[in-house]
């Protein structure tokens, strides 16, 4: 019988889910055959015949390129048995079995530990290597490491383990449906980690199914929450409330484990990702692991792989500017900015542009952090700021790569600024994003990172900037009795116009989930640098000389876009209050 901690039999039991080794519905055996045979659930797996010892170090050595190791064939030495405390092995599941100079060598049994290796290095001071061994050679080899040490044996830990079982009733709400919740009154909690599976499973499935880009999942001292952000406002789920908050740590690891990340280290921020399987498909999603007073906080990013198959004509466009849009993006070389502030569809823009210019002559490059959408064709490289790949780095290697075509996700610093400026005069048409407030600003954020002058004027070639506004549902949309000609005249529009533009709002209806609104659309200015622009620009004008200048050459602002889409009923008032006020 296996001799192994709760906690490190519970992350084998996701790490075979996860792999489709076993499936949610072969939980209820384990679970029975383990309780009446008082033993771990793994050895219930290998009764049960759903796999063997040598299946699970198979996955592990395919997925990380790990060598195999005999534990029988080494003996544990006093250096063994001081380099890690005890309970650490125990709970973790690890077996130290060898050091060599400054290197310690440690078998693992399953994917679940790799995200143990930072707490490892900390705690041991060493170089870590990981190697591959059978779970029932790891038990023996913990077993008899704890023995002669002198310390409590795992099954003593793992039968006060079992004591501090508790329950909890499930009430779910709608989620029920997608949990296949169980008529039982009295269910284990964190010990039944069925349910924390089905549970992390529904909320992530519910969130794609509803076309949601980030879920998060808090903490709070007498309550739990979780809400979705759609059509980029966040909305609480109450339907999860209760069961989260009873589980919410076994809640965290779980997702830890999906995001492999290092399930032990509860004091810093981690960051991962998850290859999320829903009908067929595989969704990534992009997680932040935050610590707060009452416990750990989670965000994930649902990355929207339907960009790339958005093309410019769908990203509702004024004819004039879409037509100075593409003689940018089809030029041989310069830059081209697409500005706004966080969530305001930079990247589905720039995706839409990449697909418009993609051609099979044409050697096209990215810098993005993260790859949201896997274009066919495209060059794409994942930022690694922690290795020293930042957006300066790989512009650099970019320009030995002999490319006509470069994306920089985000120009962050002057030396990026710089490089992708130079790049631009030097034969290479280069995309990028900024943050910030309108088009006409964008020269003056260059200047004030200390670019020079010459150097802007030279290879800006248009900017665009961009909102994302939540567009009034066409099922329910009435006459807004608030806005007033008044009213109209304050946000901009001539008197004789206002006085004729009839507003419109949602008033809420099922299609819409009674919010008035359903989707939404993006409002856009763009500044194309003409030859007037770039005088001034090396004239150093201020961004209302540059903005008075562009109106004369026929630029119209993200203000004169949102107020021809109230006329034409898409757009709220309020929604154009909240979307252009800094504007």
């Amino acid at each position: 019988m296996l001799k192994i901690s709760r906690e490190s039999e519970i992350n084998l039991i996701n790490v075979l889910i996860d792999n489709d080794i076993i499936s949610g519905k072969d939980l209820v055996n384990i679970k029975k055959i383990s309780t009446e045979g008082n033993k771990s659930q793994i050895d219930a797996v290998f009764e049960l015949k759903l796999t063997d010892e040598k299946q699970i170090v198979d996955v592990l050595v395919k997925e990380q390129s790990l060598d195999i190791v005999d534990l029988s064939k080494h003996a544990i030495t006093d250096e063994i048995k001081s380099v890690l405390p005890s309970n650490y092995i125990n709970v973790n599941f690890v077996a130290p079995f060898k050091v060599e100079g400054n290197t310690l060598h440690i078998a693992i049994s399953d994917s679940s530990k790799l995200g143990l290796m930072r707490n490892l290095k900390a705690i041991t001071k060493k170089n870590i290597e990981l190697h591959a061994a059978k779970v029932s050679e790891i038990s023996k080899f913990i077993d008899k490491l704890l023995s002669e040490s002198g310390d409590v044996t795992t099954e003593t830990i793992r039968k006060d383990n079992r004591e501090k079982t508790k329950t909890f009733e499930s009430e779910l709400g709608e989620a029920g449906e997608v949990l296949d919740k169980k008529p039982e009154e009295d269910i284990e909690a964190i010990e039944n980690e069925s349910e924390v599976i089905k549970f992390s499973t529904a909320v992530v499935a519910e969130a794609i199914k509803l076309g949601v880009s980030d879920i998060h999942i808090e903490p709070y001292r007498f309550s739990s929450r979780v809400r979705y952000r759609l059509d980029g406002m966040l909305q609480e789920q109450d339907q999860y409330q209760k069961f989260l908050h009873d589980n919410y740590g076994a809640v965290v690891t779980r997702f830890k484990i999906m995001g492999k990340l290092d399930i032990a280290e509860r004091r810093l921020p981690q960051d991962g990702a998850i290859n999320f399987k829903i009908e067929g498909k595989v969704v990534d999603l992009r997680l932040s692991i935050l610590p707060t007073a009452n416990n750990e906080r989670i965000v994930m990013r649902i990355l929207n792989k339907d960009a790339g198959d958005i093309t410019l004509e769908q990203l509702n466009f004024d004819d004039t500017d879409l037509k100075n849009l593409r003689k940018a993006i089809h030029s041989t070389q310069g830059l081209v900015l697409v500005t706004g502030p966080t969530g305001s569809g930079k990247t589905t823009t720039l995706y839409s542009i990449l697909k418009e210019v993609s051609k099979p002559h044409l050697n096209i490059l990215t810098a993005e952090d993260p790859v949201e959408y896997e274009l066919d064709g495209v060059g794409q490289v994942q930022i690694k700021d922690d290795i020293g790949l930042n957006f300066a780095a790989a512009l650099r290697s970019f320009l030995r790569q002999d490319p006509e075509i470069i994306l920089v996700g985000e120009m962050r610093d002057k030396e990026t600024v710089d490089i992708g400026l130079k790049a631009a005069l030097t034969g290479h048409l280069v995309f990028s994003t900024l943050h910030t407030n309108d088009a006409p600003s964008t020269i003056t954020r260059l200047q004030n990172m200390g670019t020079p002058d010459y150097l802007i004027s030279a290879a800006c070639t248009l900017v665009l900037a961009q909102r994302l506004a939540r567009k009034s549902c066409k099922d329910c949309r009435v006459p807004d009795e608030d806005v007033t000609p008044k009213v109209l005249t304050d946000l901009g529009f001539s008197p004789e116009l206002a006085s004729r533009v009839k507003a419109q709002k949602g008033k809420g209806c099922p299609k819409c989930k009674d919010t008035g609104f359903k989707g939404r659309m993006g409002i856009y200015e763009i500044l194309n640098v003409t030859k007037p622009i770039k005088e001034a620009i090396l004239k150093k004008a201020t961004t209302p000389e540059l903005k008075e200048i562009a109106t004369k050459e026929g630029f119209q602002t993200m203000a004169d876009m949102g107020r021809k889409m109230i006329a034409a009923g898409d757009l709220n008032f309020r929604e154009f209050e909240r979307v252009l006020s800094t504007s």
